[in-house]
């Protein structure tokens, strides 16, 4: 459906059968997704593999100033936070300006606030750009404004690229970051086959898996004192629906923090509720059918937090399944492992205590960033 037969439908509906008729619809459009995903991975496969493309700093440049251009949601907390840890980092927040609007309204947004901040001179030569945005933000003129005004090398974060990398048309909301790539020195992707695909289509791509703020003054968790027994902190979607809702219906004891749920209480600090949990539940997926890493697949074991979330093969690289985080395969595997900790505090205890050192010591965004710039011929 379009964009004005959504409106109208919203109010000639009742508000239960237009919740009834999104999920369908929803439904049909992930299942587009995969099917597009599928025909598209399997033909990049079959072709001839294409030489890694590097990207090399110039000798002995400084890293001094990034400056992110982002719909800055999550970031703000978790990754600025610990990029300022590396050198100093200006933030062109773009959230405040596309409230609302159409991905095409948004585009010619973005590019007049970011000239408007340019000609007053509000920022100065950063030493790398890092670009965060969905692809239907992107547009030529953003990329000839800011390689008109900046010589410094361009990176792109990209997250859940299963979802976005493809043309999916209507189906991923006209997304498709693939057709931006080669505008980038250098595509930061959080999934290892998508890298691949970058390397196919021509452009420079490094595997980035996600990562966790480092928590200052957290301490180790103590003891198996949880004021919770089984949580999921996010608000609702179609994917985390349909878990959680399978989870009520087999009498599971789930609470659910995060605006839009049924019997759903907002919380300010994910950290209290993943702390204080003896099990926090997670729904590491991209679509229904296709897993990717998530950045709670770090922030919450990473902070002593016991975790239970989708099993993707590319976790079992970063943790040690089963002793650092616990992983399940479908929702009955999931009552079932929920089952058998539920008797067992100490167990969760000891899981959250080996997370909390390991997340520590190797997965910060501090620590991704600073060995990724140093590997690229950054001086730091």
């Amino acid at each position: 459906m379009s964009h004005v037969i959504r409106k109208i439908a919203r109010l000639l509906f009742p508000k239960k059968l237009w919740a009834q008729l999104r999920s369908l619809d929803g439904q049909k459009k992930v299942r587009k997704v995969e099917e597009i995903c599928l025909r598209e991975m399997a033909a990049s496969a079959l072709q001839p593999a294409k030489p890694e493309q590097k990207f090399v700093a110039a000798p002995s440049a400084p890293l001094r100033r990034i400056m992110l251009i982002a719909d800055v949601m999550w970031e703000k907390n978790e990754l600025v936070p610990d990029l300022e840890r590396i050198c100093e980092v200006v933030v062109h927040d773009v959230r405040p300006l596309i409230r609302g609007k159409s991905p095409q309204e948004s585009q010619a947004c973005i590019v007049r606030s970011l000239a408007s901040s340019i000609e007053q001179a509000s920022y100065q030569e950063p030493d790398l750009i890092l670009l965060y945005l969905r692809g239907n933000l992107l547009s030529d003129e953003l990329f000839a404004l800011i390689r008109k005004t900046w010589s410094c090398p361009l990176f792109g974060l990209s997250l859940d690229d299963k979802a976005h990398f493809w043309n999916y048309g209507e189906a991923g909301g006209g997304d498709h970051f693939q057709a931006w790539a080669k505008f980038f020195d250098v595509n930061l992707t959080n999934s290892k086959i998508a890298a691949d695909w970058y390397r196919q289509s021509g452009a420079t791509a490094l595997y980035l898996p996600p990562a966790m703020k480092t928590p200052i003054g957290l301490e180790a968790p103590a003891r198996a004192d949880f004021a919770h027994f089984f949580t999921f902190v996010g608000s609702p979607k179609l994917d985390r629906e349909v878990v959680v809702n399978r989870l009520r219906a087999a009498q599971m004891p789930i609470e659910v923090f995060g605006k839009g749920w049924q019997g759903g209480r907002w919380v300010e600090d994910p950290v209290q509720i993943y702390r204080s949990s003896q099990l926090n539940l997670g729904l590491g997926m991209a679509t229904p059918n296709f897993s990717t890493t998530k950045n709670r697949d770090f922030e919450c074991p990473g902070v002593g937090a016991c975790y239970l979330t989708t099993f993707n093969w590319e976790l079992a690289e970063w943790w040690d399944i089963g002793k650092e985080i616990l992983c399940y395969r479908n929702v009955e595997e999931l009552i079932e492992m929920a089952c058998y900790y539920r008797h067992r505090p100490e167990a969760c205890h000891q899981i959250a205590l080996a997370a909390w050192r390991r997340g520590n010591a190797e997965h910060t965004w501090e620590i991704r960033f600073r060995k990724l710039f140093q590997e690229l011929g950054f001086k730091i």
